[in-house]
């Protein structure tokens, strides 16, 4: 982080077909954070919701708690943040379910719908780096010996086994988001 982004407070988009995940990052700090999955027809967590990508009602719902969480991101911020979201792009060489690309990158049209100035950020390897307790706020780390944890004022962690990856995913991106618009500012391009 630099003197110029430090107190800009960006919201990270991790989008997933499972699991997205977003956390606002101010500087250095890990703000607030949340993991969400789609949900049935009766509104019950189900990751397999959007198996079906002909299925638009499913998606739409993921969708909507999507935003809905976003927007109370930003209402909990109190001032402007941007938006930082994953571009998730077909595989090539490689064949995947078609679930696994093109819901992350519906959710990923759905913030620019939302908000068209999102901050586009290329895949990355967003928070695979080790040792996470060298490369990440404790917020971010696993809950050990007091150490770290998952702050209870947070949002829903709803991956299956409580995993953070999604989450760390999302704070590497915000701060990719800081970097770019730090420079877009530095070039009068803001």
């Amino acid at each position: 982080m630099t003197a110029e982004n430090e107190g800009l407070a960006v919201l990270g988009v991790d989008p997933g077909r499972r699991w997205t995940a977003g956390v606002l990052r101010v500087g250095d700090r890990a703000v607030y954070g949340w993991t969400l999955g789609p949900v049935d027809a009766d509104g019950r967590p189900d990751a397999s919701a959007v198996d079906d990508v002909d299925d638009v009602a499913a998606w739409a719902r993921y969708m909507r708690r999507v935003l809905d969480a976003v927007e109370r991101t930003v209402d909990r911020a109190g001032g402007p943040v941007a938006l930082a979201c994953e571009v998730t792009v077909p595989p090539s060489g490689r064949r995947i379910a078609l679930a696994d690309w093109l819901v992350p990158r519906q959710i990923l049209a759905g913030l620019l719908a939302y908000d068209p100035g999102t901050v586009l950020i290329r895949t990355a390897a967003h928070g695979r780096r080790r040792p996470v307790e060298s490369h990440y706020p404790p917020e971010l780390w696993p809950a050990r010996g007091g150490r770290g944890g998952r702050p209870a004022s947070w949002g829903p962690n709803e991956a299956r086994r409580g995993e953070r990856d999604h989450e760390r995913a999302a704070w590497d991106i915000a701060g990719a988001g800081a970097a770019v618009l730090a420079r877009r500012a530095a070039s009068g391009a803001l």
